[in-house]
This record gives C-alpha cells, sequence and structure tokens, in this order.
C-alpha cells in the first residue's frame, strides 16, 4: 500500500481506504467501489504496473482494484469461499487459500481474467480449513498447517507445486492455525497457543 494508505474489510461487505498522517492522531476513510456480496475476509496490496488492491470475500469473488484510476480492473470467480489472499512468485499473480477439502490453494494470474490460466494444489483433507487457519510464503515455499490435529506443517515449492515438498510434523495432537517466515525459522501456532520454531529445509529447531 502506498505511504499514509491502508485498507480495510469486513462483515459490511464493504472495503474502505483510510488515510492518515504522522502530525495528526486520527485517520479517515472512504468506502471503495468495490463490490462483494458477502464478507471480506482477506486483502492484498499489490504493486505490478500500478498500485492496486486485491479483495477476496467469502462470496467467491476475488477484485482487483486499481487504486490510481480508482476503478475494478479485474473479477474473479472462485469455485468456493475465498479465506487468504498472498502474493505470489510474480507480481502479477496471487495465492488464494479456498475452502475445498482438496485443491484448497490456486495460484493465478490476474491480468488474463476472465481466460486464466490457474495452478491448483493441495492435500486431502476430511473438512475444509476455515478463515482461522492462514499459510505464508517465502520465495517459492508455500506452507500451509491444516484443519486437522496432526501437529503438521506441509511446505510445497511454488515452481512444482503437484507434490508435497515436505511434511513436518511439529505440534502433535494440535491443530496448526498460523503460519510466518521470519529470517531462518518458519514460526507455526497450534489453536491452543503453542508455538513450533521450523527449519523450513531441516527438523523442528524447538517448539514450547
Amino acid at each position: 500500500m502506498q505511504p499514509g494508505l491502508f485498507a480495510t474489510g469486513g462483515y459490511d461487505h464493504l472495503v474502505h481506504l483510510w488515510s492518515y498522517s504522522g502530525d495528526k492522531p486520527t485517520a479517515s476513510s472512504v468506502p471503495l467501489p468495490i463490490r462483494h456480496t458477502a464478507a471480506v475476509q482477506s486483502l492484498l496490496a499489490i504493486r505490478d504496473t500500478s498500485h492496486k488492491l486485491v479483495t477476496a470475500g467469502a462470496d467467491c469473488t476475488v477484485n482487483v482494484f486499481d487504486l490510481s484510476s480508482e476503478r475494478v480492473v479485474n473479477t474473479l470467480k472462485l469455485s468456493n469461499s475465498v479465506y487468504h489472499v498472498h502474493p505470489a512468485i510474480s507480481e502479477f499473480c496471487s495465492l488464494f487459500e479456498i475452502g475445498h477439502r482438496e485443491q484448497q490453494f490456486e495460484v493465478r494470474d490476474h491480468r488474463l481474467v476472465p481466460t486464466v490460466s490457474v495452478v491448483r494444489f493441495g492435500y486431502p483433507s476430511a473438512r475444509v480449513h476455515g478463515r482461522f487457519v492462514r499459510g505464508a510464503i517465502q520465495g517459492t515455499t508455500f506452507a500451509s498447517g491444516g484443519s486437522e490435529k496432526d501437529g503438521c506443517v506441509r511446505l510445497w515449492d511454488l515452481r512444482k507445486p503437484t507434490e508435497i515438498l515436505r511434511t513436518v510434523p511439529c505440534l502433535p495432537g494440535r491443530k496448526v492455525t498460523q503460519l510466518a517466515f521470519g529470517d531462518e525459522l518458519l514460526v507455526a501456532s497450534s489453536e491452543d497457543h503453542y508455538l513450533a520454531f521450523i527449519n523450513p529445509i531441516g527438523d523442528p529447531a524447538d517448539s514450547r
């Protein structure tokens, strides 16, 4: 997002753009002309040829909003609720976490809507992940927890996502819900607030 701006979305189906400055204690907002018919669940600021905002909702819709022209330049209709959006390998692509029990993830080039090339991948799961399970991406590596209490983190190489790169058991008997990459380690959090620190190319470094 450009300096002095941030965006929010929520259950009112609206996306607001907020502006602030360092010398003022308050921020002001305006609703953006972006159409969603259900809760807005994820936002991602990108910059390809211009500053844009990707919005994803429970209505299975993804909008790409150009901030300079103040209009939606692309709309994608996905097959299920979109929980989260991540930057992908290229600035023209995004990775989506979707409400499926397999092939929970999609990488799409948002320049090519509606004729779009889609890369789908994932793993078999008894339940959908839900919006409280969020993966993480660093470079070409994507990591995700899951909907089961198997304590595992799964990693994919986005250059060859049809196969799981590694499955790391790090929080036995717990559901891994949140992941974040640090400088050297991947941090995994369970729904009951346990943490594991994982070497993405080796064994778990620590858990507590």
